[in-house]
């Protein structure tokens, strides 16, 4: 056994952010836009045209990819792989690479504006078992999902694409950010999701998030629309989120932000395709170094292992960015403080399949041990 997991770290998971800075759309509040992790996010490559890679297990660019994910696997377990950019379905070869790798993992999550999810390529996808997509759309509502995109073309496209990845029978959960727009019209995208008769989409809200978010984020005299998500799970509650994400969300708006623990860093890790490494996948604001480059065991070290985890992982947020952050990822955290059961959590198929059960349950038997131990 490697030393890295003779220091006890086991992760749920690895975040890879594949080429973040190309996109075939240009989110007005994209992330990576407003990111400082890298020099070159500062240029703003995301609202370009997008830069297409092809991917080649024996070119460098396959390497480096094989390369991180073997490594934070072999040290650090993480047997669910989430892949998201960018767009990665816009990669030359991107399902010969998803091909090779969904074996190595319990779950391979996909996460993708669906755009480029054409019949031939879901009926691809819905042969490998263990995956599950997580669909960015904002609204059901062209107004509500603007921000996203600029035509009701483009918008109508992207709900056709949606209903095909439903009908493919792949699991799916939609991840949609909340904004001064998207609120408006939560109630028939939610009653959109409920519609399918099968294969129902797990819905899952989410506020706006950046330096930049003021221009975007859900106004004080929306906060109505907030609150009526109580009433939308229970009209809803096939596809929506569970009681306490809904009342975490209302809190959030309500009390100005974030007040509880986040336990993510302690089960996730974020990576990119070019080997940078951080902390937190919600957040890229510490570069840990690089696992594509020699120094990659250092960098694994730092796992759970050193002060800014500690920060992370406080009781309540200490960063302003912390305070100002909720995703999805929220429900393993709930999940963590007794605030929502395993099935519960399990609602969302990322998370339910026997071996990632498993895990959570002794990771989290192993937090409330240390909790009890000081």
């Amino acid at each position: 056994m490697n030393q890295i997991r003779q220091n006890n770290v086991r992760l749920l998971g690895n975040d890879l952010v594949i080429n973040e800075d190309s996109c075939n759309l240009g989110c007005e509040y994209c992330l990576t836009g407003q990111s400082n992790l890298k020099s070159a996010h500062a240029e703003q490559l995301i609202f370009q045209p997008p830069r297409v890679d092809r991917y080649d297990k024996t070119a460098p660019f396959g390497q480096r990819l094989h390369n991180i994910i073997e490594r934070v696997a072999d040290n650090l377990g993480a047997p669910l792989l989430k892949l998201t950019g960018g767009e990665i379905f816009i990669i030359k070869g991107i399902f010969d690479f998803i091909e090779e790798i969904a074996p190595n993992h319990a779950v391979l999550v996909l996460q993708t504006n669906a755009l480029p999810l054409t019949d031939d390529r879901l009926e691809r996808l819905a042969k490998i078992d263990n995956v599950v997509l997580q669909i960015t759309l904002d609204s059901s509502v062209y107004k509500g999902n603007s921000y996203r995109v600029g035509a009701l073309s483009l918008h109508e496209k992207l709900l056709k694409r949606t209903r095909a990845a439903v009908a493919s029978g792949i699991p799916l959960e939609i991840y949609t950010v909340l904004t001064d727009r998207s609120v408006e019209h939560l109630e028939p995208f939610v009653a959109w999701c409920d519609a399918f008769p099968e294969n129902k989409p797990q819905f899952m809200p989410f506020p706006v998030r950046g330096p930049d978010s003021e221009r975007f984020k859900v106004r004080p005299d929306q906060y109505h629309h907030i609150d009526n998500l109580r009433e939308l799970r229970e009209k809803h509650p096939a596809v929506m989120p569970p009681s306490a994400y809904v009342e975490r969300l209302i809190s959030f708006y309500r009390s100005n932000g974030r007040e509880w623990r986040c336990h993510l860093p302690r089960l996730v890790i974020s990576s990119f395709s070019d080997g940078v490494t951080t902390a937190c996948p919600n957040i890229w604001f510490n570069d840990m170094g690089n696992i594509a480059q020699s120094e990659w065991r250092t960098v694994l070290e730092q796992v759970c292992n050193t002060g800014f985890y500690d920060l992370l992982l406080s009781p309540r947020p200490r960063l302003t960015a912390c305070k100002n952050c909720l995703t999805p990822w929220d429900t393993l955290s709930l999940y963590f403080e007794d605030e929502i059961t395993l099935d519960e959590l399990c609602l969302a198929p990322t998370y339910n399949h026997p071996e990632i059960r498993e895990l959570l349950i002794n990771e989290k038997k192993r937090y409330q041990m240390d909790a009890k131990a000081g």
